[in-house]
């Protein structure tokens, strides 16, 4: 079958999907289906209407509302509208996981490109490249302080600190805390 057909048919589906005649009624449902192949916006949702009856059907979510497969929502049906709509999570205590960022813009380099960031001088501060081990990030000015006002956390499977010329220095105002499989000091 085509895409467009595809496409068709799952539009033809959603229209003319058998709706439970709406009363101004509040419903409890579960997510079977967080995502619509085609219509954003929308989730599968089952649940039992008042008179019993078990009900499936891909209805329309409050704009800004994220639903996840195995959520319970809360199902509104009002009386001048063809269908209900889900309109809020009830599972709120449940951890979830972050939403993802939708990408906002997007650059790619080639091989032999970088991005850099300029200050206002037009002097470079920062430069953004992929090379054949990795990604480099370098800070082009000499002195750099990075200053936030919480905790600062680096993650990665292996790290490592190295001055190329000069001492390293560690200051705390409380404990210095060194934990590993083996520490060696020299």
């Amino acid at each position: 079958m085509s895409n467009e057909r595809q496409t068709r048919v799952l539009i033809d589906e959603v229209l003319t999907d058998e709706a439970v005649p709406p009363s101004p009624v509040a419903l409890v449902g579960e997510v079977v289906e967080a995502r619509h192949p085609v219509l954003q916006g929308r989730a599968r949702v089952r649940w039992q209407d008042p008179a019993g009856e078990d009900c499936e059907q891909w209805l329309a979510c409050l704009q800004g509302l994220v639903v996840r497969t195995g959520d319970r929502v809360m199902i509104q049906a009002a009386a001048n509208w063809p269908e209900p709509v889900v309109t809020g999570v009830i599972d709120g205590f449940a951890r979830r996981p972050d939403q993802p960022a939708r990408e906002a813009a997007r650059l790619e380099l080639a091989a032999d490109e970088c991005v850099t960031v300029t200050g206002q001088d037009e002097q470079p501060l920062l430069e953004l490249r992929q090379t054949p081990e990795g990604v480099r990030v370098r800070l082009l000015r000499e002195d750099v302080d990075v200053e936030l006002p919480g905790r600062l956390c680096l993650k990665a499977d292996e790290l490592e600190l190295r001055a190329s010329a000069g001492g390293v220095t560690i200051a705390a105002s409380d404990d210095v805390v060194v934990e590993g499989e083996a520490v060696r000091l020299n």
